[in-house]
């Protein structure tokens, strides 16, 4: 590989890290060895070639497999999904931190159960909300739940690394696929059934219903796609379309309304949007204050000038032939990351690790059994000027390792997703699901006072974490060039949803106008709908908050270790790009974009979702071998008459019926059971309240039940990341607006009771 520029050291520079896993676990280790950890790959079966191996094992090398006990001896960190004897490694092995990425789980009923990649979308939650409803759940192609329980695999195994510092130990970190995938996808689901008795037009079963309230347009040369939470997104959205009557009467401004009334807003807006350019209605959008962004297929994406002015993609990494090879994710001032070197080639067995520096970052603490009982970030303080869900889910995971988070609100301008309560900012599920952990602190930002308030608590933070609209900080003397001129130690962390700066810096995104300017929404879809992007999801929110938190964790060390604070730059719309880079890369190789597909795969059969017998009742299979499918054969009773994969996929209309006849006749639950009972990857294509009466989930304590102080109630995802030793917290429900101004201002900044009634009074805060 060549660079212009050398990186220098990242910041978890001498973690060594041992890679065991198949490719749905490899991107695990490549987050951290994109963050500077040293990553050996002994994967338990030979890597296919192609630009899957390519982008998700960068940043490794090679490992001989008949050295894994000796690598395991020297490395801090082992990662596998093949399911080794846990008791047994750690008892040989008590320093290491194992990763274990299961697909459902070390305990419980299904903990033997085999999930490929469609199957284990199924389990999610994801998988029932995307597509049209008069078609089969449409999976998003990839690997994207197994990568949701890689990404907080690479939090937890960095977590308990720096645990080890303190009492010596190793531990086992157990992170199961179907739980990371339901946090990382679709943690709101369980939760809305618990607001219905509040707004009975909730839609509680979180049945797919293509675009739903984020709709999808038609333009000259494409299609835009429109998020509009609030009453300001909402008139300026208004303004674009030219202002028409039937749009602009008082009733329009209540959410519930447009959403009875989408066939009217179709009927006005499709012939306008369809007469204009798609960037001509973001640039329209972005000076109107409305939140519009483009779909876009891959290769548009990865030679879009916003993406190209940021470096999102390398074309130099050797073994990638100048393809577009995704870079990582966050953009780090004072410790660079990123790809420094090309995935190993198979003949490439360099050996054992390098030799350990005298000064070992990474060396364990002294050996003590009893452990440290303080949570891991026990005295961080973390100041989040957070706004919808990608921040607020990166500081809830900090604050479940024990930070004090503290939530700045405006009262001005309150979180977006404080409107989803109709008039009590309080009752709002989608900010009540990500703001949980955290004290809320309301100031008016358009006073002096205001400001300086805010101020002081940044300078008395550890990590300040935003990320509004572009450049809205700067202006108030809050933003990085600001902060780190006053404090040289600080952790600042921005995440807009283009990036920092660039011609569409200072747009607002949220989670689906990033995944379609990514191209993930090209893909998601079956091959015959009337418009490309058939999901509700509000992805990449959910995982890319727990992709910031493994970089905000690597920081927050290396700033423990050394004094040195620095800047942390996540473009949301990268990390959706990051989870299928293999995409971009494809692409440019083939020079035409890929197809959508629904939910076939062109390398195996039979591999989709069958209509099983009950209402809207479905069975995603997977057979990825020929044993596999024989397996299934014997299941389903009929005869194996395409005994190799290449014949079944030339004859996937007659495999699929053969299934299909079988699925049909019984439950997807008993489809599922008996198949997987037999060694076939199946699952029945769970939805909300699926996952609220899952006996394998209640088993394992996989859902949190809060009291909130307004709505009573409320079921929430639990984390997923399961630690042997390392504390944690299940973090408390999220703050009433304004609820802890008294006590933050007082505790961190010493301004007595009265002065804070004071200050209320005047209307600096509330």
């Amino acid at each position: 590989m060549s660079s212009s520029e050398p990186m220098g050291p990242g910041a978890l520079a001498g973690l060594r890290v041992v890679d065991h896993t198949d490719m749905r676990g490899a991107l695990c280790s490549r987050v951290l060895g994109d963050l500077g950890a040293e990553v050996i790959r002994v994967p338990p079966v030979p890597d296919p070639d192609g630009s899957a191996h390519v982008h998700r094992n960068a940043n490794k090398a090679a490992g001989d497999p008949a050295e894994l006990e000796a690598l395991m001896a020297a490395a801090d960190l082992l990662i596998d999904n093949t399911g080794l004897d846990l008791d047994e490694v750690t008892g040989r092995h008590p320093q290491l931190v194992v990763v274990a990425l299961t697909d459902m789980g070390l305990t419980g009923p299904r903990s033997d159960w085999k999930l490929e990649p469609l199957p284990a979308f199924a389990s999610s939650g994801g998988h029932f909300l995307s597509g049209f409803r008069e078609k089969s759940p449409c999976w998003h192609p990839g690997h994207l739940a197994h990568d949701c329980a890689s990404v907080l695999g690479a939090v937890g195994g960095l977590a308990a690394a720096m645990d080890r510092r303190r009492h010596g130990l190793g531990q086992v970190v157990e992170v199961s696929v179907q739980e990371a995938a339901l946090s990382g996808l679709n943690p709101w689901s369980v939760l809305i059934p618990d607001y219905v008795r509040h707004f009975p037009e909730l839609p509680a079963e979180g049945r797919r219903n293509a675009d739903g309230n984020y709709w999808i347009f038609p333009a000259r040369d494409g299609w835009v796609r429109t998020v509009i939470g609030t009453p300001y997104q909402w008139t300026g959205f208004v303004e674009v379309l030219g202002n028409p009557d039937a749009l602009t009467g008082p009733e329009w401004a209540d959410g519930v309304f447009r959403g009875r009334n989408r066939d009217v807003i179709h009927m006005v807006a499709d012939a306008i949007t369809s007469q204009r350019d798609r960037s001509d209605l973001f640039e329209h959008g972005l000076a109107a204050g409305t939140t519009i962004g483009m779909i876009q297929s891959p290769r548009e994406f990865a030679a879009h000038r916003q993406v190209a002015g940021r470096g999102f993609f390398r074309y130099d990494v050797e073994g990638s032939e100048g393809l577009p090879m995704p870079d990582a994710p966050w953009k780090l001032s004072g410790t660079p990351a990123g790809v420094r070197k090309p995935a190993p080639r198979a003949r490439e067995v360099p050996g054992l690790f390098d030799a350990r520096p005298a000064d070992n970052p990474w060396a364990p603490g002294p050996s003590n059994s009893s452990g440290d009982s303080n949570q891991l970030l026990a005295g961080v303080r973390v100041v989040e000027f957070g706004m919808a869900a990608v921040v607020p889910e990166g500081t809830w995971m900090l604050s479940e390792l024990g930070a004090d988070v503290i939530k700045i609100e405006s009262v001005a301008h309150p979180d977006s997703l404080r409107f989803a309560g109709r008039g009590d900012l309080n009752k709002a599920f989608p900010f009540n699901a990500e703001s949980r952990g955290r004290r809320s602190v309301a100031l008016d930002m358009t006073t002096e006072k205001g400001r300086e308030l805010a101020l002081e608590l940044f300078m008395a933070a550890d990590v300040v974490a935003e990320n509004l609209r572009g450049g809205s900080l700067d202006k108030l003397g809050l933003g990085w060039d600001d902060m780190s001129a006053k404090r040289t130690d600080l952790v600042y962390v921005c995440s807009q949803g283009y990036g920092r700066g660039g011609p569409m810096g200072k747009m607002p995104a949220y989670g689906p106008l990033n995944a379609s300017f990514a191209g993930a929404h090209w893909l998601w879809n079956h091959a015959d709908v009337p418009y490309p992007c058939g999901t509700t999801l509000n992805h990449p929110d959910h995982i890319a908050g727990k992709l910031l938190a493994v970089a905000v964790l690597a920081a927050l060390d290396h700033k423990q270790r050394t004094g040195q604070g620095q800047l942390i730059d996540m473009a949301q719309t990268e990390a959706a790009a990051y989870l299928i880079g293999e995409v971009y890369m494809g692409a440019a190789e083939a020079g035409a974009d890929p197809q959508a597909c629904g939910n076939r795969s062109g390398e195996v059969a039979p591999h989709d979702v069958y209509r099983a017998g009950g209402d809207d009742d479905w069975v995603a299979l997977a057979c990825h071998d020929d044993e596999s499918w024989q397996r299934c054969c014997t299941v389903i009773g009929v005869e194996n008459r395409w005994p190799a994969n290449a014949e079944r996929l030339a004859d996937v209309a007659a495999v699929d019926a053969a299934v299909s006849a079988w699925i049909s006749q019984g439950l997807a639950d008993d489809r599922a059971e008996r198949l997987q009972a037999a060694g076939v990857s199946a699952m029945a294509v769970m939805g909300p309240f699926d996952h609220l009466g899952d006996e394998h989930l209640a088993s394992r304590g996989a859902l949190d039940v809060l009291d909130h102080p307004v709505v009573g109630q409320e079921t929430h995802v639990a984390n997923p990341i399961r630690f042997s030793r390392t504390a944690k917290r299940t973090a408390g429900p999220s703050p009433l607006l304004g609820a802890d101004t008294v006590e933050v201002l007082g505790e961190v900044l010493g301004i007595p009771p009265d002065e804070v009634e004071a200050l209320a009074e005047a209307g600096v805060c509330r």
